[in-house]
């Protein structure tokens, strides 16, 4: 009895830190944003203003890339090593002359909900869409789409950002801190939802 009692302990002993250490390296492989605060927000309406919005030049996700992939190439061109890939080891992506990072992914909806707008409108939440393409932070000016900030046009206005419109198709995203607000599931908006991460 007290053999059979000793191996049920030990194996929910070994159990929970298998657990444990999954969710570490889950975290660890996928680190969320965090949320802005009050003070935060304040401090970028300051500086973010209209003429500091850039004027999008790309129409579609394939002149996006395009134009990122070329200005990769013409900024890397004089500082390029021919021995990076080799003393950078294996992880090592020699088309960007950088590491390969896994970029989270989030499922799209075909309409979205109020609460989300609540979360983007008062917090400027943020999130990722179904290519791992990432929106910041955003005012009545602008919105940081993968680090740059662009100002409003016909095709994508403010309206469609604090609804968590996507900028390369029709879908909604809730925001990248679901979990925090109580909008999703251990599911829903799993950043190993979709099957495959885009990798640069």
């Amino acid at each position: 009895m007290k053999l059979l009692l000793k191996s049920t302990v030990s194996t929910l002993a070994l159990f929970l830190l298998f657990s444990l250490a999954s969710q570490a390296q889950s975290h660890m492989q996928h680190p969320s944003k965090k949320m802005m605060s009050e003070k935060q927000i304040k401090k970028m309406d300051r500086k973010h203003k209209k003429h500091k919005a850039t004027r999008r030049s790309f129409k579609s996700q394939q002149e996006f890339l395009h134009k990122r992939k070329r200005l990769s190439n013409n900024t890397h061109t004089k500082h390029m090593d021919s021995n990076s890939r080799f003393n950078h080891g294996k992880h090592y992506n020699q088309s960007n002359n950088g590491y390969k990072k896994p970029m989270p992914r989030q499922r799209g909806y075909r309409h979205f909900k109020r609460g989300w707008m609540l979360a983007y409108r008062y917090d400027r939440a943020s999130f990722y869409d179904s290519e791992g393409f990432y929106y910041g932070y955003f005012n009545r000016h602008g919105y940081y789409f993968e680090d740059t900030f662009y100002r409003y046009d016909r095709f994508y206005s403010y309206r469609d950002r604090v609804r968590g419109r996507g900028l390369f198709d029709n879908n909604y995203y809730m925001p990248s801190a679901c979990r925090k607000y109580g909008f999703c599931n251990k599911r829903e908006n799993n950043y190993g939802y979709a099957p495959n991460h885009r990798t640069w």
